[in-house]
């Protein structure tokens, strides 16, 4: 069999073995702790898994088991007060209930089922997490990031509707002057045609170059109309005028 050439040869990463023995122990430990506390501590594994997923539901399992705890103790008493028939019972009510909680900590807490607080703790990625190669706290990043350029979309289409409908009212809100005083916010806008060269640069991403053609050019013809005129008496290519087409206004 013939080995592929050193070109298209493709180094394999060595996968990372997944360790079991922490989750195991954690899930002994948790189940353990509604036994060797003979049931008064039933509560405290459903607890924990409450506030490490945040769930209604989990903390109604949480609420059944405190409620049941709080029974127990209510009849630990009663048996101790020397009520007699009721220690069968009790020790019963005891194995019940550890019994319960035993299992449902070892369920909940069974390897794989970790809860994304512990798994983040572990520093362990979660399948889904890896599988998209973004964390969950970076995928809403992204969407806070996402939503943050659509609004300025928005804001930069509302301001242009605002100095075209009404010229007036936009110099008085300094539409596309993000150098002068202001409360107004455009989204960005630049008007082209009084903006000084570093708005041009900052605000455009003009080169140096590019920012002394474009006021050479205003300063000749005393004002633009549209990018259309911007590109016909500049050195800008029609390409990067499309590419600012959406930033700029002529005022």
């Amino acid at each position: 069999m013939t080995k592929p050439s050193g070109g298209s040869h493709r180094e394999l990463t060595p996968r990372v073995p997944v360790r079991r023995a922490a989750p195991v122990v954690r899930q002994v430990l948790w189940a353990s702790v509604p036994v060797w506390s003979i049931g008064f501590l039933s509560f405290v594994p459903s607890l924990a898994y409450a506030i490490m997923r945040r769930r209604r539901a989990d903390w109604a399992v949480f609420a059944a088991f405190l409620a049941a705890t709080i029974g127990l103790i209510v009849a630990a008493g009663t048996v101790g007060s020397g009520n007699g028939g009721g220690t069968a019972a009790f020790g019963g009510f005891i194995i019940a209930l550890a019994g319960c909680a035993a299992v449902h900590a070892a369920v909940v807490f069974r390897p794989g089922n970790a809860p994304a607080a512990s798994v983040a703790a572990s520093g362990v990625t979660a399948p889904g997490a890896a599988a998209s190669g973004v964390a969950p706290g970076m995928r809403q990043h992204n969407k806070d990031a996402i939503a943050e350029a659509k609004d300025r979309i928005e804001r930069r289409k509302d301001a242009r509707r605002l100095a075209e409908t009404d010229p007036a009212l936009a110099r008085d809100l300094h539409i596309g002057r993000p150098d002068v005083p202001r409360d107004y916010d455009d989204g960005g806008l630049v008007d082209v045609n009084h903006v000084p060269g570093a708005v041009l640069a900052t605000g455009l991403g003009l080169s140096p170059d590019e920012v002394t053609d474009v006021i050479a050019a205003r300063d000749k013809l005393g004002r633009f109309t549209s990018a259309d005129e911007l590109c016909a008496y500049t050195d800008l290519s029609p390409d990067r005028v499309d590419e600012l087409r959406d930033l700029m206004i002529f005022s």
